[in-house]
């Protein structure tokens, strides 16, 4: 197949956004082996190891349709599908969901600060959020387990851009309910974070505010992949005369905004984050300060 401009650059920010979330993962355990009792890195560690599982298996997803096809046209890309696309669809799919999933952690944690301020750090301290992470990473990854197994599991097609059920048109139940309703997580989380800020702003307060404003940042992003699919389901005889290039784009425009998740919270958005890191990578201006001696 032809390779297009838009995918070479689907490929190359993907490429360099799983750049990103590699160097922050090694960036925030460093950090942590000097640091304990340091509670907003926990969301950061588990926000960039789901970011590089995404971000890797996207890579295979949509790379390997061009390299196998390049091997043996079309018959050689149904091959990979059927040997890896199980696979890779279902560790994409949790390296998506499992965010969404912490994003609302993030904003229960957040309510309780602003709610019980003294008695927060009771439910929400270190270790806890490190088990409630652990445990939403292992519910979200049974829940996608299930349909892997059933006679309706999801294998992802490069080619028009699309998810493709074993048993289509039907799917599973737990896929139905997925596809329909996760878009009320982020939306919701979204929500519950305005009207916590417009609460602080009433009170005069500025505690944990910059915090709040990452997480609604992260809910607003979330929740634009969801919209996409909701205009799929909504208008599917709009989207389905759509030529298969532009559904290949229009996946890829949605798609990209859960790949830069962590690069726009984490570097553009947060000015603490970012300073962090490029003083950690040596890229700071502070960093490249020298003293010169000047003798005569």
């Amino acid at each position: 197949m032809p390779l297009r401009p838009s995918h070479i650059a689907f490929s190359t920010l993907v490429l360099f956004l799983l750049c990103y979330d590699v160097s922050l993962l090694y960036l925030v355990a460093k950090k942590r082996s000097k640091k304990k009792d340091d509670t907003p890195t926990v969301y950061i560690l588990c926000m960039a190891v789901c970011g590089i599982i995404n971000k890797a298996s996207h890579l295979f997803l949509i790379d390997g349709y061009v390299i196998s096809s390049g091997i043996n046209e079309e018959q050689g890309y149904e091959e990979y599908r059927q040997f890896f696309g199980k696979q890779l669809s279902l560790i994409s799919t949790w390296g998506y969901l499992t965010p969404i999933y912490f994003n609302w952690l993030m904003t229960i944690h957040r309510v309780f600060v602003v709610a019980f301020p003294t008695r927060s750090s009771t439910f929400f301290g270190e270790l806890q959020i490190l088990g409630y992470c652990i445990a939403i990473k292992l519910l979200s990854f049974i829940d996608l387990l299930i349909p892997y197994y059933s006679l309706c599991s999801i294998n992802f097609h490069a080619h028009p851009a699309t998810w493709i059920s074993a048993c289509a048109p039907d799917r599973h139940t737990l896929t139905w309910f997925q596809n329909k309703y996760t878009i009320y997580f982020p939306v919701s989380a979204m929500i519950v974070n305005f009207l916590l800020i417009f609460y602080m702003k009433l009170k005069m307060t500025t505690t944990s505010n910059s915090l709040i404003r990452t997480v609604t940042v992260t809910a607003v992003y979330l929740s634009i992949y969801e919209i996409g699919s909701l205009y799929i389901r909504l208008l599917p005889g709009s989207f389905d005369a759509q030529s298969s290039d532009f559904k290949d784009d229009f996946y890829f425009v949605r798609i990209l905004t859960i790949c830069s998740l962590n690069f726009f919270v984490y570097f553009v958005i947060s000015k603490a984050s970012r300073q962090g890191f490029l003083d950690f990578y040596g890229f700071s201006k502070k960093s490249q300060i020298r003293v010169v001696t000047v003798t005569s």
